[in-house]
């Protein structure tokens, strides 16, 4: 999961290819060659796309927006407010 947190920093944070080419080959030694589909690494992923309000990957890890009620509650409706 950390990798994919620091892959996915590193990606939004710009920091050029070289340096995201090291992260994708430590991934490949450590996770493999399916490192991109690997749940632990996705989970990582959007953790950091979360905190920067960006959408998620769509996999695990992938939280659903909160419900937002359509109906305003009873009190309020009641008192106005």
């Amino acid at each position: 999961m950390l990798l994919g947190i620091k892959y996915e920093a590193a990606r939004i944070g710009d920091v050029g290819d070289d340096t995201l080419a090291g992260i994708e080959e430590q991934m490949k030694k450590e996770i493999g060659e399916g490192w991109e589909s690997d749940d632990r690494v996705i989970r990582g992923r959007n953790a950091v796309r979360r905190e920067h309000g960006l959408p998620g990957l769509g996999a695990p890890g992938d939280r659903p927006s909160p419900i937002v009620p359509t109906r305003r509650p009873l009190w309020r409706r009641l008192f106005g407010k």
